[in-house]
């Protein structure tokens, strides 16, 4: 029997590899400059590691699955401190490039020990009672320094918005700052879920590691549909209006099916089409006066914002 564990963590990871994607999406058809790209590096990383998290708990019992599916997403975390500083930098304009450069560099030097097997045992499972999970490192003091990495990108980050945020010349720009915050210093406490990983057997930092970073998707989420983060406003009012429309053109097809099979079902019997032709025609009537009121609130909610970005 699957235990609770599994089950909710991947429940938790298929719903942040699905919202990621929409970000992803949403970041790549609006790019601009260079940093759009970075932050979309960014969110494939998640998305990358959400995959193969809900892979991981799908094939639990598939031991010899495990390691390939650790290393598959250790790989693109791994990426996830030097994105966000680098982002960051460019962001608010801090532009250090000696930073920058030895980041990429340490990065890629973790990277090749990765793929070494050094940090990722070959043929080595932790198996804990409420289920199976790869081995990250042998010995844990290996660790130490990821983490030490981890925070020394991340941190420092958040503590650039955190000044450009009190620079910011309009509340907007420093609601961007401040999303942006929030988001990567929630990132950097989800990394204590690997511990699971090091023969911690603490369950709950799987749980609340996953959790976390379906935080930072809804905080990015947030920011882009009410303050144009990322400056995509018009697919969101777009895909807002679209998408209501939908719902209400499902609804009053179904509810008028269901009236008039439940009502007239004897005096249409064997002229089926009828009713998908009346249901049709109804659901066109209903449509046009929603859709021009949908368009007004939607244009309300977004119209007295600027784009900044």
């Amino acid at each position: 029997m699957t235990s609770p564990v599994l089950i909710a963590t991947a429940a938790i990871s298929l719903f942040g590899f699905l919202s990621n994607c929409l970000i992803f999406y949403l970041v790549v058809s609006n790019r601009r400059r260079f940093y759009h790209y970075l932050f979309a590096a960014l969110v494939l990383a998640c998305i990358i590691w959400d995959l193969n998290v809900f892979l991981l708990i799908m094939r639990n019992q598939h031991v010899d699955e495990l390691n390939i599916y650790g290393l598959i997403g250790a790989i693109p975390g791994i990426f996830i401190p030097v994105l966000i500083y680098h982002f960051t930098a460019l962001y608010v304009g801090r532009i250090r490039i000696w930073e920058i450069a030895a980041l990429w560099l340490v990065t890629l030097a973790y990277i090749v020990l990765v793929a070494s097997g050094v940090f990722v045992p070959p043929e080595r499972i932790h198996q804990y009672a409420w289920g199976n999970i790869f081995s990250m490192v042998d010995n844990p003091l290996l660790s130490i320094p990821m983490f030490i990495g981890w925070y020394i990108a991340l941190w420092p980050a958040c503590y650039f918005l955190w000044r450009a945020a009190q620079k910011a010349p309009t509340r907007l720009s420093r609601r961007h700052h401040y999303y942006l915050l929030i988001g990567f210093f929630v990132i950097s406490l989800a990394i204590w879920k690997v511990l699971v990983t090091m023969g911690i057997d603490v369950p709950f930092l799987l749980v609340t590691g996953m959790v976390l970073n379906d935080l930072f998707t809804a905080i990015i989420g947030l920011a882009i549909v009410k303050d144009r983060l990322l400056d995509i406003t018009v697919i969101i009012k777009i895909g807002a209006i679209y998408s209501a429309l939908a719902g209400v053109l499902i609804f009053v097809f179904s509810f008028t099916e269901h009236i008039l099979i439940t009502y007239f079902g004897e005096l249409i019997a064997g002229h089926s089409q009828v009713t998908h032709f009346i249901a049709v025609g109804l659901g066109i009537l209903v449509l046009m006066p929603v859709k021009h009121r949908l368009e007004g609130a939607v244009d309300r909610f977004f119209g007295h914002r600027v784009v900044e970005f």
